[in-house]
């Protein structure tokens, strides 16, 4: 679908962001240090959270106000949302729009009760006693993408193009026409099916382009049907659910102190207690993430919570929902497959096109964009960096780490592919690197953990050179055939150094562990991308029962 109009800011300069907080300082010094004249950017994905929202429940009336009035902004443009999704959609054939209801039902179902409205009062809980707060326009529904929110995706698509566009002239400073002039094919732009996400990457998008001119193109943004849907786990599927609960237990068992603790804590506070008590004793896997959700949007929007809920609690709070949610993926990589792994798939077939791109191989409409921005959730983001091999936590006891794992509001993911054929190419051989016959080999046929790259990275990115034959399979299997290009990850404000990629043989000479060859990126993700055929396989055994975590 595509978006007619990307809504301004009105955001107060003078404001302080905490999105901003966390991305870095671009100052020259930085430019320098992380793009060198001899490095040149070829692609970017960008995955990120949506920014500030209101929780996706009341479970805590006694600190938690009953109507939560942060959505001036939100309300009044919501009108015109709704206008562009019915525009753009093109799913209704019936005069009275019946199937366009439908779909839009169907889109904002998981944060509204009522039909589709915003902002009613039969959708907001009726048990929070004498609190204070009034229904008014500026009310919230549930999960709604609150102004905070639409703030913290501005300012990260303003530091967006402060970097790709003002500092490296990567970006175009304005969107190009597509083919007869259609929409732009600068981005390939995706969002899940929840308003929280496509808004926030409107919002985005109109932080890199604030001030577009009328006769500027379409954004096309896609939208996959919740089924097919690969950004974040399929917890429609009883199995699925089933085995990621297990996950989660599993992984409770290693912080068994840390979670006993926690919970024992939990329960000696008094404004959660009750609340905590009557989700436990439903079973609940993910306890923790029961408490998060209101101790972390309450303070992002200003809210005053209980003494004893301080920063120190919140963050041990965060932390073992990370265990419960994040860990798993990290400890068993068949679960990461399974939440994860398509989506890694198709990054590493967006880096292959880029990578043949640069080469001639692939030209027009075959080209990837320049940037790929995926809009989705905590569950997007956790499972990425369970596959980059990210421990934000710095250590196995999460009972006193300052720096939560879980990924706040607005948090975001990039991927760079970079080319270098100035500099030194490592000299030696990473010590997961085979030999020539090991790396030709079908992939598919090596296990999983023994691969050095996904499946999907065709025999022929090795079989190249500057002026080969039309036919690939004529030019000798080369294994450093692919030594001028490299992949960074940044993780909000920092650079994730990937684990197979601390290999002396797998990163950049100058700029370090932190920029993989295109190699190292490769090994660091191979055995978390399946085939379309290894995933479903893996799906029948859990069906059959045969399933098991493996490490």
């Amino acid at each position: 679908m595509a978006s007619p109009t990307i809504p301004s800011s009105n955001v107060d300069s003078s404001t302080p962001n905490i999105v901003q907080a966390r991305l870095p300082k671009l100052s020259p010094e930085f430019i320098a240090q992380h793009y060198p004249s001899e490095v040149k950017l070829l692609h970017v994905h960008l995955a990120h959270r949506h920014g500030e929202r209101t929780p996706a429940s009341h479970p805590f009336p006694s600190i938690s106000p009953r109507y939560w009035n942060f959505c001036a902004q939100g309300n009044r443009l919501y009108a015109d949302f709704e206008k562009a999704v019915q525009l753009h959609t093109q799913d209704s054939d019936a005069k009275d729009g019946s199937n366009y209801h439908q779909w839009h039902n169907y889109m904002f179902k998981a944060e509204n009760s009522k039909n589709t409205s915003i902002s009613s009062k039969d959708n907001l809980s009726k048990v929070h006693g004498n609190d204070k707060s009034q229904f008014t326009a500026d009310t919230c529904a549930f999960g709604q993408l609150s102004d905070v929110g639409r703030r913290s995706m501005t300012a990260l698509g303003a530091h967006m193009r402060a970097l790709y566009t003002d500092a490296l002239g990567f970006l175009p400073d304005v969107p190009r026409h597509g083919d007869n002039n259609g929409p732009t094919e600068d981005f390939y732009l995706r969002t899940t099916s929840f308003s929280r996400a496509f808004e926030s990457l409107q919002h985005t998008l109109g932080g890199m382009y604030p001030n577009l001119p009328s006769n500027s193109p379409l954004f096309r943004i896609n939208v996959r049907p919740r089924k097919r849907e690969n950004m974040y786990p399929e917890h429609h599927c009883e199995i699925a659910g089933q085995f990621y609960n297990e996950g989660t237990k599993e992984s409770i068992k290693i912080f068994a102190e840390d979670h006993a603790a926690l919970l024992k804590d939990i329960l000696q506070i008094p404004s959660l207690r009750e609340p905590f008590e009557a989700e436990l004793k439903r079973g609940a896997t993910h306890a923790a993430y029961f408490v998060l959700d209101t101790v972390t949007s309450m303070p992002s929007h200003g809210l005053s919570l209980p003494k004893e809920i301080d920063d120190e609690f919140i963050a041990r709070v965060a932390n073992m929902s990370a265990v419960e949610y994040i860990y798993p993926p990290m400890r068993f990589t068949n679960l990461a497959r399974m939440q994860i792994g398509p989506l890694a798939r198709e990054f590493t077939h967006t880096v292959v096109s880029a990578v043949e791109a640069d080469r001639g191989i692939v030209t027009g409409k075959q080209r990837p964009p320049k940037m790929s921005i995926y809009s989705g959730h905590d569950s997007t983001v956790g499972p990425l960096l369970a596959v980059f091999g990210d421990d934000l936590a710095g250590s196995p006891s999460l009972a006193t780490s300052a720096t939560p794992m879980w990924p706040p509001f607005a948090s975001s993911v990039r991927i760079e592919l970079l080319k270098d054929s100035v500099s030194p190419y490592p000299t030696v051989q990473p010590s997961w690197a085979g030999d020539v016959s090991t790396n030709s080999v079908e992939m598919s046929t090596i296990p999983h953990d023994e691969r050095i790259r996904p499946f999907n990275v065709p025999d022929s990115l090795y079989r190249w050179a500057p002026r080969q034959a039309d036919n690939a399979s004529d030019v000798p299997f080369n294994p450093r055939a692919t030594r001028d290009y490299y992949v960074r990850i940044w993780y909000n404000d920092h650079s994730v150094q990937l684990p197979a990629c601390r290999d002396p043989g797998a990163h950049h000479m100058k700029l370090g562990p932190s920029v993989c060859t295109l190699d190292g990126f490769f090994k660091q993700i191979a055995r978390f991308v399946p085939s379309e055929s290894e995933f479903s396989q893996e799906y029948l055994a859990l069906a059959n029962t045969k399933g098991k975590l493996s490490e």
